[in-house]
């Protein structure tokens, strides 16, 4: 027999659960192999300890009386857990009024102002922004009048090019 076959048998040797022709090999094997009579002592060693210190037994009418106290409704919990004070009524009244407060201060409280486009018609038919003519501006706006048809965004599109090309000519103006 080899040794990894005795060592899969060896749990059921040491507690003498082998037939008796599996057990004569398994002897026959342990006289002649000390790397296996070492695993079947630390084996043995090792049920040794847990016989020793593992098996405590519990005293006598523990469960009986564990089983008394619950039916009895005795056992009541020392501190409560810690995330059992969200589940109280409280709690969750103020949750809703923190949030209905978050909504009524987005609705209320006052936005930045949006920035606005004066358009002033000069001669020549160009448009111009506040006293400024752009051509790009009025070439953009004869660009949005040929695509307006094109796409459901086009108009938005547009009119934010626009408004940058209105911004970028108020900043240049005002580095000159």
């Amino acid at each position: 027999m080899m040794c990894s076959q005795v060592q899969d048998l060896l749990p059921d040797y040491s507690v003498e659960m082998l037939d008796g022709r599996t057990s004569r090999e398994v002897r026959t094997h342990l006289s002649e192999c000390a790397g296996c009579r070492r695993e079947l002592k630390a084996m043995d060693d090792v049920v040794a300890l847990v016989e020793q210190y593992g098996a405590v037994s519990p005293p006598v009418g523990l469960f009986n009386g564990v089983r008394n106290q619950i039916e009895a409704g005795t056992v009541t919990r020392e501190k409560p857990a810690w995330w059992a004070v969200f589940l109280t009524r409280p709690a969750r009244v103020a949750a809703m009024g923190m949030a209905m407060g978050a909504v009524a201060l987005g609705l209320f409280l006052p936005t930045s102002p949006t920035a606005t486009i004066d358009f002033v018609p000069v001669h020549g038919g160009q448009a111009a922004v506040g006293s400024v003519a752009s051509s790009e501006l009025a070439g953009s706006i004869r660009q949005h009048a040929m695509s307006a048809g094109e796409g459901p965004l086009a108009d938005r599109v547009a009119w934010e090019a626009m408004a940058q090309l209105v911004t970028q000519d108020r900043e240049k103006e005002k580095s000159r």
